[in-house]
Parts: C-alpha cells; sequence; structure tokens
C-alpha cells in the first residue's frame, strides 16, 4: 500500500512538470491533517473521533473541471474507552484508510478558489470489529474489516503564489459500511464527519499570458482638417468579456472615448507627426487586465499652388484689348479660386482669363495684370503677372505764322529796320519772351529785281532783324531762340514763323536756308553799314553773294 501511494506521487509530479503550457495548474496536491468523528452504529458508543492525515492528488482538465485521487489514514490509540452500566470495560485501539477517486469542480482564479467535490471508493479499519467484539459480543477475531466509502463535499484553497497555496478547511461528510466479520448478517452503515487542513503544491500550467494591444491609424497621412480613423486591438483578454476603451491623442480630437475605433479630428493641426494611444481594460479582472497601445499619424506639408500667366499681345494702342490668361494647377489637387489686380488700363472678367483695355492714362506706360490662385483647403496662394505696353501718342507741332515786316520806304538801304518794322520787332519780342519754349524763323525775302543785284540782300534784312531783337530793342530776346534764313524771291520784307518745340507735323518744313552768321555781318538801325567796318558806299548795295542753296529740310 505504501509503495503504491508513493508511486502516485511520483508520477503525479511528472505529469505535473511536463504541463507548464496551461494556464491552469495541471496537478494539485493538498498535503495535511485530517479527523473523523466517526459514528459507529454501535450502541451504546454514540461518536468518537479518530485523526491523522494525508494527500489528494488533483488532475484539472480545463479551468474548473478535475479529477482528484484521495487518500488519507488515521489511528486510534488508548484514548477511547467503552462502557456499560457505568462500568469500564477497556482500552480501544485500531486505524483507519480511505481511498476513494472522483470528480472536483474548482475556481482557479484570483485568491480565494473555492471548490466541491464527490468521491468514492473503499475504507479499511480495524476499529469497527473491535468495537463489535467489545461491545456486542462478537467472536473473537482480528477485527479487520473493508468496506464501501464515499464522500461530499467542498472547502476552499488561499492562493499564495502560482505553485503553492493554503488549504485552511475542507469538510466532507464521510459515509461508510462495514459488515461484522464474525456475525453474520451482520451489516451497519456509518455517517461521519471529516475534516481536512494543510498545504497545497502546484505543478503544470503556465503562467497568465499578459495581455496586449496593438493601434493602427489609416491613412497614416492626411491633410489638416481631414479625418483619421485608429482602432484598437486586444490580445489574451478573456475573450466573454467586455472591454473597454479609452483614446488620447497628441494632436487632434478623438470622436469617441470609449470605442475600439475613433476618428481623429484634425482641424487646425500644423503639419507633423501626431499620435494617438488606446488604453485597453478588462474590468472584471483585477490583475493582468490592461493594455496601451499607440499609433502614429502624420498632418502633410500642403504645398501652394503652381500658376503662368500670359498675354495674347504685349503692346496695344489706346483703346485696344488684351487677354490676360492664368494657367494653374494645385499639387494636392484641391479646387482653386482666382483674382486679379492691374497697374492701369481697365479690366474686365474673372476666373482665370480676364481682359485689359488701354485708356489715354496708359499712354507711354507698361500695364501689369498680376492674378492670384488660391486654394480652397489650407489658403495658400500663388501669383503671377503679364506686362503689357502702351506707347506714348507723338504730338506734333505747327509752324506759326507771326507776322513780317517790309523794307520798301528806304530804297537806299532796303536792309534796314525801319520805324514801322521797329514798332512790329518790338511787340513780337515781347509775344516770343511769353513762350519759354519754341523759337523764332527769321525769313528775309526779295524781290525780282533784287534778286538780280544783290542776292544776299534777303539775308542781311533777317540778319538785322535778329540784331535789333537780340541787342538794339528794348525787349532783348535770347539769341538762341532766333534763327536768320536766306528766303526766296517773295518781295521786301523779312516773315516771322514761330516754331514751337516738338516735330512738325504732316511733313512741315521750315521756310529758307540757315545764314550763316560768320559770313552775312548784323547791321544796326542806327548805323548806316554793318556793325563792322564796311567798303559799302551809302548808296551802293551789298555786294552779291554766292547763289543761295536750296531750302534744308526739318531737322
Amino acid at each position: 500500500m505504501k509503495k503504491a501511494f508513493l508511486l502516485c506521487i511520483g508520477l503525479t509530479l511528472a505529469l505535473g512538470l511536463t504541463a507548464w503550457a496551461q494556464d491552469v495548474p495541471t496537478v494539485e496536491i493538498p498535503l495535511g491533517f485530517s479527523m473523523i468523528n466517526v459514528h459507529p452504529n454501535l450502541n451504546p458508543i454514540t461518536s468518537f473521533n479518530v485523526f491523522g492525515g494525508g494527500g489528494q492528488i488533483d488532475f484539472n482538465f480545463g479551468n474548473y473541471f478535475g479529477i482528484k485521487a484521495d487518500l488519507m489514514g488515521y489511528t486510534q490509540g488508548s484514548g477511547l474507552r467503552v462502557s456499560q452500566n457505568g462500568q469500564f470495560l477497556g482500552n480501544l485501539k485500531g486505524n483507519v484508510f480511505t481511498y476513494m477517486f472522483g470528480p472536483q469542480i474548482k475556481k482557479h482564479t484570483g485568491v480565494f478558489q473555492p471548490f466541491a467535490e464527490a468521491l468514492f471508493g473503499a475504507a479499511h479499519t480495524n476499529l469497527y470489529g473491535n468495537i463489535c467484539r467489545l461491545e456486542v459480543g462478537c467472536l473473537s477475531g482480528s477485527g479487520d474489516n473493508n468496506g464501501f466509502a464515499m464522500a461530499f463535499g467542498g472547502g476552499i484553497d488561499l492562493r499564495v503564489s502560482r505553485h503553492f497555496a493554503i488549504r485552511p478547511v475542507e469538510a466532507d461528510y464521510l459515509f461508510t459500511r462495514f459488515t461484522a466479520n464474525h456475525v453474520a448478517n451482520y451489516t451497519a452503515n456509518q455517517n461521519n464527519f471529516r475534516y481536512f487542513g494543510g498545504i497545497e503544491f502546484m505543478f503544470g500550467g503556465a503562467p497568465p499570458v499578459p495581455v496586449t494591444a496593438s493601434c493602427s491609424a489609416s491613412p497614416a497621412e492626411v491633410w489638416s482638417g481631414d479625418p483619421v480613423t485608429v482602432t484598437g486591438t486586444g490580445a489574451n483578454f478573456k475573450p466573454k468579456h467586455t472591454l473597454t476603451y479609452a483614446w488620447t491623442a497628441t494632436g487632434g480630437k478623438p470622436s469617441a472615448t470609449n470605442a475600439q475605433s475613433t476618428k481623429i479630428d484634425t482641424t487646425g493641426l500644423a503639419p507633423g507627426s501626431y499620435s494617438a494611444t488606446a488604453t485597453i481594460a478588462d474590468p472584471k479582472e483585477k490583475k493582468n487586465n490592461t493594455a496601451t497601445c499607440s499609433a502614429s499619424f502624420t498632418i502633410k506639408q500642403p504645398q501652394p499652388p503652381v500658376v503662368s500667366c500670359s498675354a495674347t499681345l504685349t503692346t496695344i494702342a489706346i483703346g485696344e484689348t488684351a487677354t490676360i490668361t492664368m494657367t494653374a494647377s494645385d499639387p494636392q489637387g484641391w479646387p482653386l479660386t482666382y483674382s486679379w489686380t492691374n497697374s492701369g488700363g481697365t479690366m474686365s472678367g474673372s476666373g482665370t482669363s480676364v481682359t485689359v483695355t488701354a485708356t489715354n492714362a496708359d499712354a507711354g506706360n507698361t500695364i501689369t495684370a498680376s492674378g492670384t490662385a488660391t486654394d480652397a483647403h489650407a489658403n495658400l496662394s500663388a501669383s503671377c503677372s503679364a506686362s503689357i505696353n502702351v506707347p506714348g501718342v507723338k504730338s506734333c507741332t505747327t509752324i506759326e505764322d507771326w507776322g513780317e515786316c517790309t523794307f520798301e520806304k528806304n530804297p537806299k538801304k532796303p536792309w534796314r529796320v525801319d520805324n514801322d518794322c521797329k514798332d512790329t520787332l518790338d511787340k513780337l519780342s515781347l509775344r516770343l519772351q511769353q513762350m519759354p519754349n519754341g523759337k523764332l524763323d527769321i525769313v528775309g525775302y526779295t524781290n525780282q529785281e533784287e534778286s538780280v543785284n544783290v542776292q544776299t540782300l534777303g539775308a542781311q534784312r533777317s540778319v538785322n532783324v535778329k540784331y535789333y531783337l537780340t541787342t538794339d530793342g528794348p525787349n532783348k530776346v535770347d539769341a538762341s531762340r532766333v534763327t536768320p534764313r536766306q528766303g526766296d524771291v517773295k518781295g521786301q520784307a523779312t516773315h516771322f514763323y514761330f516754331v514751337p518745340e516738338g516735330t512738325l507735323c504732316g511733313g512741315q518744313l521750315e521756310e529758307g536756308t540757315v545764314v550763316d552768321e560768320t559770313q552775312v555781318q548784323p547791321q544796326s538801325r542806327a548805323s548806316s553799314g554793318p556793325t563792322k567796318k564796311s567798303h559799302h558806299k551809302a548808296k551802293a548795295a551789298p555786294a552779291a553773294p554766292a547763289a543761295a542753296p536750296a531750302a534744308a529740310p526739318q531737322q
């Protein structure tokens, strides 16, 4: 018997040491003290206690169910004295052994682990036979007896660690059925109480697998304002337990805080990297019940639109138009809005094409039309421009006829500025001074007779008039603004033409040819000859000059 017990314990240890993969211990071995309150069902003895101990072996299958082997031994020394009618008849000695097997139901989680059992087997004792022989006159003999045994009850274990627990109490109803070997047809049932307490060793199984969590973000890259969906998935949690979820984010706002998946509102987030963190918990578990995970997402850096501008015409006249077109695209594919400004002219149209019309105020200037494209999402913009030239208006001037002086009254000095001419020149000089710009052409003419005899007489008349205006006269005029010219045959006179500053209109040409004043010397009104010493006689006409050149074209 002893060898069989040790063999069972050895097999149990071997099986337990090879079963580390299970969460619940594969084998549990409680060892400890036990006591039976025996009810022999023989008068006059009602009950007595026997003490001993032993062990159990529990083989677990799954989280709750197991098969148990229960092996206990008890002994009774000389402490029990039986009596009848107040007379002590002697001391009683004996022992009890029980061998039972059956199912066990046990909770294997937490510190307090209750269990229940139903055991069936056999019991061996010599106590029952000894009591029968002593008390009721059974025939002599050894008193050894084997009988049926079963136990129903339960208890509680206090788990200290993964491999060790304390069993403070296990209480069972113990039923035995013995027959007196020396009394024919005498069989009795015994209804006993059994207590067991001690320590427990646990083998096999694995420690609880740590709960874990994994998170993901979709999409991982978005533009600011686009939502990101983050999902948290737990592993190794109890499948039938309801989990809780808590979400936080380094940027943006989760739309739901207790959900496996939630959307992150990224409105207003600057470009960069952010993360969302989930805390997954099992509220029904006290240990190994929480796991966290994080998922990263990125707010992309948007790029401004790409634009270019072009004009159908780069030069337009006043009143003409040019079309400006903007070619624009957005790298992100976002819709664009368009706006335009112009530095001159008038602008019409909208969108990607406008029309610019040149006005009088644009003459001689450059009109710049600038377009701006702005995306509707990030409010980024880009601009371009096109330039249009408007040529200046070429204004022309017209030669003005300011009158003439005649030289007909003094046939002896047909070059002299007489009083009538003097009055005309005094008024002319005042008028010229009132004109800050422009010049005065003095064209000297001769008649037919004079042109034959003295061909330089017209040049002399124009030089003398200039001399009066710039030197002799009371209202002296700047000499650089007066040009003496030699005219053709028109009469005995000098004609005055005012030439405004600018370009002459319509191909106008100044009258006559410019006089070389180094060759034709001026004569004062008060003198009888040229300002320099002259060899002319009083009535003699000036020496005939060389033939006058043809009128020069406008310079």
